[in-house]
This record gives structure tokens, sequence and C-alpha cells, in this order.
């Protein structure tokens, strides 16, 4: 098995999945799980592909989403929503930003519903979120360098 690791955002943010062999079949390769952790703690296991994506193209879009949203300044647990689309789909926002989409097959996967494992994942995140964001520069008057 082989494991991939991403820093970003203060070093916080960690990916780990393992990437499939040569001998493997591709729709196995479609299924193998990734690991989303912040500040050392899982916050969501990617186990399924959708829409063409690999589960590991789906966790490295996760990923490529959450580098900037973790640089926004003041973010709070209170900036994770959820949003219900359908009973098939439901969004994970922070900010107002789309995290994920989690779908039927998705939360299948982890044995839930869409809209229980976007609640699932959304309080984890409220709980790391706050432990790897930027912290707020040093604000200049006039006249102060």
């Amino acid at each position: 098995m082989k494991s991939i690791t991403v820093l970003a955002a203060f070093g916080m943010l960690v990916g780990t999945g393992t990437a499939p062999s040569l001998a493997q079949n591709p729709a196995d390769a479609a299924n193998t799980s990734t690991t989303i952790s912040l500040a050392g703690q899982v916050v969501m296991r990617i186990r399924t592909g959708a829409g063409g994506y690999t589960a590991e193209q789906r966790a490295d879009a996760v990923r490529t989403r959450l580098t900037p949203i973790l640089s926004l300044q003041n973010l709070s647990a209170n900036d994770v929503t959820v949003q219900t689309l359908n009973p098939n789909q439901s969004n994970i926002l922070v900010r107002g930003h789309l995290l994920l989409t989690v779908d039927r097959t998705l939360a299948r996967a982890n044995g839930m519903r869409p809209a229980q494992l976007a609640q699932a994942w959304a309080a984890n995140l409220r709980q790391t979120i706050p432990q790897v964001t930027a912290a707020p520069g040093p604000q200049y008057g006039k006249g102060q360098l």
C-alpha cells in the first residue's frame, strides 16, 4: 500500500490512501478508500468514486477545496453547514464554499444515508477547523509600521 500525504494551510491538512497497484481491477481502483485528516484527526473517508472520478480523485478535489477555505480568517465551527439537496445528495459547505457533495453511493459505503453522513463529517470538521485556520493578521493604524 502506498500512503499519500498532502500538507497545506500550515501543514495541518493530511490525506492518506492506498494507491491501486497495476494488477488491480480498474473498478477496484475507483473504490479505494482515502482518508482526509485535519489537526491529526480523521474527518472523512472517501470510499467510492463518482461521476467518472476515483475515490482518490474525489479526495484530491476535497483537499484542493480545503486549502483556500482554511486560509480564510476567523473561521469557526458555525461556518460549517450541510445543505440537503434531495434524499440522495447533501452538500457540505464551509462559509458558503462547497467542500463535498455526499451522494447515495458514498453514504451507503459508509453505512449511512447522505444527510447522515454529511452531518457526521460536518461535525468532524466543526471540531477540527478552528484548530487549523488562519489567525487574523496584525492591524496597523496610520503611521505604524
